[in-house]
């Protein structure tokens, strides 16, 4: 009977002791439970804050990275155009060059007919010296 006493007593100082810290830790738990929630919540808030302002960054850089392009497109077809006009240009001066190289051969080809004609005609003319010397040398035995 001593035993159940001193149990009855144990019992009766734990409900007394710690069954009010139980309920006080169970009335904190429940206290910081809610402000867990509140944190998540607050995450949750900054979280979609954050990816709002990366998304907006994303869309400046997109436009930024588009109207580069399109600057670069612009000066691209502006260098092209250019480069086709100068081309057009050195085309129209290699065809005039062109040009006058078939002027300079023909004129080389008019040439080369004359002194082919004027080599017939000194072969003639020197035939024509050669018969008249050996007739003036007959004549002047005569």
């Amino acid at each position: 009977m001593a035993w159940l006493n001193i149990y009855q007593n144990l019992k009766q100082a734990i409900q007394d002791v710690i069954a009010p810290e139980m309920q006080q830790l169970r009335g904190e738990i429940k206290a910081l439970s809610s402000e867990t929630g509140a944190l998540r919540q607050e995450l949750t808030l900054f979280q979609t804050f954050v990816n709002r302002q990366f998304d907006a960054v994303d869309k400046r850089f997109d436009a930024f990275k588009d109207e580069i392009d399109k600057r670069f497109d612009a000066l691209k077809d502006d260098i092209d155009k250019r480069f086709d006009a100068n081309n057009d240009v050195v085309n129209m001066r290699f065809d005039a060059l062109d040009q006058r190289f078939n002027d300079v051969d023909r004129r080389l080809d008019g040439i080369d007919k004359r002194i082919d004609g004027l080599a017939g005609d000194w072969r003639v003319s020197l035939n024509v010296h050669e018969r008249l010397a050996a007739l003036e040398a007959r004549l002047e035995k005569r």
